[in-house]
């Protein structure tokens, strides 16, 4: 009887709806945390998540830059593209095992669960209020660092991240160009926030696009890039590693 009520209490607890509010830097190419700041938020239950950045309403008296300092004191620029009014969304259903999500204003890709081969590490420490735990994965061209608590045993996090056994607190790569910070979490939370699919805008047809269309995106302008890149280098007499350019001018570089 005490079992059947702990396994009903913990299925109705679980429907709780949570409402994590992060900070999102990205600095492709910085060597560190130094480029936009935007605000961002993860609303999650047992079954979806869903998270938003980059959104006009989110910064609306938030003032970016273009050209930031680099990790060695000089200029680089800022290849992040700044808020606009749905701003950049992943949907994440656990029960069909899919995240959906937005890349530049008229992108939007569906695609099964990406599987991060997470290393759970021994090392935990304090982040607001909650006891995190560390762990390493791979992801896109990149290795993160993810921060995670057990006291909310869900797979969910900040950006495309997830697969963890508790809620992900914090994140970042090697370099930190990709740093993902906690501010305040409301667990459960009362507040009028959706757990939605993608919000499409209203003159883009809905069709959706594969990863692999993403990857050729990502190829086309990083093809571009390089182009420009090998010319400037011509002129200044040196030679640009490709992977460099890609990897320094893309977060997903795969």
């Amino acid at each position: 009887m005490i079992a059947s009520l702990f396994v009903f209490m913990s299925k109705l607890y679980s429907q709780d709806k949570g409402l994590v509010y992060y900070g999102q830097i990205e600095s492709v190419g910085l060597k560190g945390p130094y480029g936009p700041d935007f605000n961002s938020y993860l609303v999650f239950n047992d079954d979806a998540s869903y998270y938003v950045t980059a959104k006009d309403s989110l910064d609306s008296d938030t003032v970016f830059k273009r050209v930031y300092d680099n990790a060695d004191g000089t200029l680089g620029m800022s290849y992040s593209e700044y808020t606009d009014e749905l701003g950049r969304q992943i949907y994440y259903n656990r029960e069909i095992d899919s995240v959906y999500w937005n890349q530049w204003q008229t992108f939007y890709v569906a695609e099964k669960r990406p599987e991060i081969d997470w290393i759970l590490g021994n090392e935990t420490k304090k982040i607001g209020s909650f006891i995190v735990h560390k762990a390493t994965g791979k992801f896109r061209g990149r290795l993160y660092t993810a921060w995670y608590t057990l006291e909310i045993p869900l797979p969910y996090g900040p950006w495309k991240l997830q697969g963890l056994p508790g809620l992900i607190i914090e994140a970042y790569d090697e370099d930190k160009e990709m740093y993902l910070y906690f501010k305040s979490l409301e667990y459960p939370t009362k507040r009028e926030v959706k757990i939605k699919e993608i919000t499409w805008p209203q003159s883009l047809p809905k069709k959706w696009k594969t990863l692999d269309d993403f990857k050729k995106r990502i190829e086309f302008f990083y093809e571009r890039k390089k182009n420009s890149s090998i010319t400037i280098a011509q002129r200044l007499g040196s030679n640009v590693p490709e992977e460099k350019i890609k990897s320094e001018s893309f977060l997903e570089s795969f």
